[in-house]
């Protein structure tokens, strides 16, 4: 009994001792502060970019306008600069101060008015170097005018990108790292639009705007590597009102004649709840063979790692 009773009276000391050095602690001067910042790191920890595996090709919505983060073979490629493209890829955490470079598909006000925001969320994220920009004929000016409108320091803004020769049917070959390669198709002409294809290990991505002629992205899909997925920045013409932008019994026409495993839709100005959205662009896509097309609304990610194209649909936060 002694014995238990001496047990029981140390194990009470051990605990008053550590509750009191616990108090102590928490209590001592600065350790709010301390709490504070740990709480911080944990913080910038959980929105600190994670690099993608070396051998991942996946492409993710990041904004209602034109906006897609392509991750292929440890590269980042940003597809347009749509009004909130930097603020949808810094809330999926994808903006890495080292994205290797910007596509533009067109021109139009509502694919280029992000690109000062673009390039600021660049410098904030530590950016050391301009982000190069490639684009369609007339680039030059929409560049240099977001320059001068831009918060970020001078190694953090835009620059234009030197692309290769215009190799006919092959398109222009605009960026090759060895392992990686993104070709240009169209766009040579002031006005109009341009598609991409981004090659990785035997798959392809092709990526299109709303002003592209169908016959670019054809030719785009004619070497398409192994399984390939189509994202196009959607059209308003989508939802019956006037637009210059390609219309979906034409885009359908068009990936009847692609080799490609899926093709998504980004809805350029979508209705304004998810809901509505959803079920307005799906009755569009139900008579236009709803296999080949699906929506993509911000934070819907188009995986090609895998065999054939993965599309997990998102919903919104």
């Amino acid at each position: 009994m002694k014995l238990t009773r001496g047990i029981l009276l140390f194990g009470t000391v051990v605990i008053a001792a550590v509750a009191g050095g616990w108090s102590f602690l928490s209590n001592r001067p600065g350790a709010a502060v301390e709490a504070f910042q740990r709480e911080h790191r944990i913080q910038q920890d959980a929105a600190t970019p994670r690099l993608p595996p070396a051998d991942a090709f996946r492409a993710t919505v990041c904004a209602a306008s034109p906006c897609v983060v392509v991750e292929a073979g440890g590269l980042i490629f940003i597809f347009g600069a749509g009004e909130g493209a930097a603020e949808g890829i810094v809330r999926l955490g994808l903006m890495r101060p080292d994205v290797d470079a910007l596509l533009l598909p067109d021109l139009a006000l509502k694919t280029v008015e992000g690109l000062p925001a673009l390039a600021g969320a660049g410098g904030r994220a530590g950016r050391r170097e301009p982000l190069k920009v490639y684009g369609p004929a007339g680039m030059l000016p929409v560049v240099d005018g977001a320059n001068l409108i831009v918060s970020a320091p001078p190694q953090a803004r835009l620059t234009a990108g030197v692309e290769g020769e215009d190799q006919g049917s092959d398109g222009r070959l605009v960026f090759d790292s060895g392992v990686v390669s993104v070709r240009g198709f169209g766009g040579v002409e002031r006005g109009m639009g341009r598609v991409y294809r981004i090659d990785f290990d035997g798959r392809s991505l092709i990526l299109s705007g709303c002003s592209a002629l169908p016959a670019e992205i054809i030719a785009a899909a004619r070497e398409v590597k192994g399984p390939g997925a189509l994202v196009l920045a959607g059209s308003e013409r989508l939802l019956g009102s006037p637009s210059s932008c390609i219309d979906l019994p034409t885009v359908a026409q068009a990936l009847s004649q692609a080799k490609v495993s899926a093709s998504v839709v980004l809805p350029a100005d979508p209705p304004a709840t998810f809901a509505d959205a959803t079920a307005a662009w799906r009755e569009m896509l139900s008579s236009n063979d709803p296999s080949a097309l699906q929506i993509g609304l911000p934070g819907t990610v188009i995986d090609l790692s895998a065999e054939k194209p993965i599309i997990r649909e998102s919903r919104p936060t």
